[in-house]
């Protein structure tokens, strides 16, 4: 990012210091999350930006709980449907086999 001569100081420095942030491999994210929970979203941004055992350890707990992986393969797929809280359950599907109704589109 160029500066432009309207840009203040301190904008420069804030885009000179992204820029490195991202060269670096970090990458910028916005959330928004409940007020009591903010220090803690902080917090836990700055253990994962440190790297290391700390980081390492935050993954590994928070991985099974936010992960959506898609599937890729038709085993995936069944591995997925197996680990459903809806596996053994007596379920009967049906689906509504009427036409619908007609709509007049003139």
């Amino acid at each position: 990012m160029e500066p432009s001569k309207s840009d203040s100081p301190a904008k420069t420095r804030v885009a000179r210091h992204r820029n490195r942030a991202v060269a670096g491999g970090s990458r910028r994210v916005e959330v928004t999350v409940p007020e009591g929970d903010a220090t803690l979203v902080k917090a836990l941004a700055g253990v994962l930006r440190a790297g290391g055992e700390g980081a390492e350890r935050v993954k590994k707990i928070l991985r099974p709980v936010v992960s959506s992986r898609k599937a890729e393969t038709g085993a995936d797929l069944v591995t997925f449907f197996r680990g459903s809280p809806l596996v053994g359950a007596d379920l009967e599907i049906d689906r509504d086999k009427s036409t619908g109704r007609s709509a007049d589109l003139a």
